[in-house]
Order: structure tokens, then sequence, then C-alpha cells
């Protein structure tokens, strides 16, 4: 249905009542241009959001480690829930040259505590009147270091990310296996299940209509 509202929206501004005069190649081709950029255009998904932002909140507390101390003790504090940062926190210390060892006396330690990481969406709208609706979506990952050293550096961070996505769209974003990428969705308006079909269908008995007056004259 998302396909079809978009294809009509965009060759009736195009093309008016001259559509009728398209050749049926030339306008299967260009159906078939506007489905593929469609599927090239979905959104990241939250997990890979949550990953940026883990990278973020690492390259925060590597700054704090001196160019001269090669050799990291890194203790995490991820619990169930978020121990999936785990690896991705420990391959920005490796990119960054630093070293994961045992304590010994040239041994910077560290301690990383992630709080919270969640998902919000906001109120349902939509773009123009034949458009899709959107969702606004938040994510945000809070949490804590310390650097161990002379003096320590202790330093809490909350780093977000925000866009809006179609709302047909967060099922595909959202991953089952991690309940921390999921959030409270609003309930789509209820006249747009019953709209939309209508619109689609009326839109579609006009072009029909049309086609045979002009043909027939």
């Amino acid at each position: 249905m998302n396909y079809l509202r978009k294809f009509i929206k965009m060759i009736f501004s195009l093309f008016g009542f001259k559509l009728f005069l398209i050749p049926v190649k030339f306008f299967m081709l260009l159906l078939y241009f506007l489905i593929s950029m469609e599927i090239q255009a979905q959104p990241k998904n939250n997990l890979d959001i949550f990953y940026s932002l883990v990278d973020s909140s690492a390259n925060n507390f590597i700054s704090h480690i001196p160019g001269s101390k090669d050799s990291v003790k890194l203790d995490l504090n991820l619990g169930d829930s978020f121990s999936i940062f785990g690896n991705k926190i420990i391959s920005n210390l490796f990119a960054s040259g630093k070293i994961i060892t045992e304590e010994n006396k040239n041994v910077i330690k560290i301690n990383f505590v992630i709080d919270n990481a969640k998902v919000e969406y906001g109120e349902i709208y939509r773009d123009g009147f034949f458009g899709d609706y959107y969702i606004p979506r938040t994510i945000t990952l809070k949490g804590n270091y310390l650097v161990y050293g002379s003096p320590a550096n202790f330093k809490e961070f909350a780093f977000s990310y925000n866009d809006s996505i179609r709302y047909d769209e967060i099922n595909s974003v959202e991953n089952e296996s991690y309940p921390f990428t999921k959030g409270d969705i609003p309930s789509e308006p209820f006249f747009s299940g019953l709209f939309e079909p209508v619109v689609a269908i009326g839109t579609a008995a006009l072009a029909v209509i049309l086609f045979f007056t002009i043909r027939s004259k």
C-alpha cells in the first residue's frame, strides 16, 4: 500500500492527466525505479545505532588514557542486559593501540559502566495528506567511567541519536533478542487503515474512467 500511494502521488504530480499518454514500458520502468529507491532507503536498526553510541563513549574514556601508557586493565560493568557491547568496547581499545592486560605497575586501570540504554518513540505524524505516517525516534546510552590515575578521572556520559522513521518500519529496526532495542509504540490513528484503501481504490477507478473517456473522444 505504501508503494502504491507514493507512486500515484508522484506520477500525478509530474504528469497530471498526461499520464494516460505514457507508453506502458516507460511506465513500468518508472515504477521499478521508484520501488528500488524505496528498498534502498531502509533506516538504521536500533542495535547498530547503539553500537555507534558505544563507540563514542569508548573513544571518550580512551582520550583520557595517557599516550605513554599502552597497557590497560579494563573492568566492564555491563550487566546481563548490555553485555553485548563488551567486544565493541574492547575493539575500540585495540584500535587505539592499547593492550588489555592484568594489573602491574605500568597498567592504567579503567572501570566502565553502562547504566541505561533505551529507545523512545514520539507522537505519530503524517508527511502530507497522502504521505506516510512517521514517528520520531530517540536512542539514548548513559553510563560512567573511571580512569585511575593521579588524579583519577571520573565522568558520566549520555549520548543520544534522534531521527524519524516510517511507522511501518518499527518492527524492522527492533531486535527481539535484545529488549533494550524496543520502545513503547503509540497506536496508529484509527482512520488511517480505512482511508488509504479507499483513496487507492478511488484513484484507480478514476484513472480507468478517465482512460476510457479519453479513448472514446
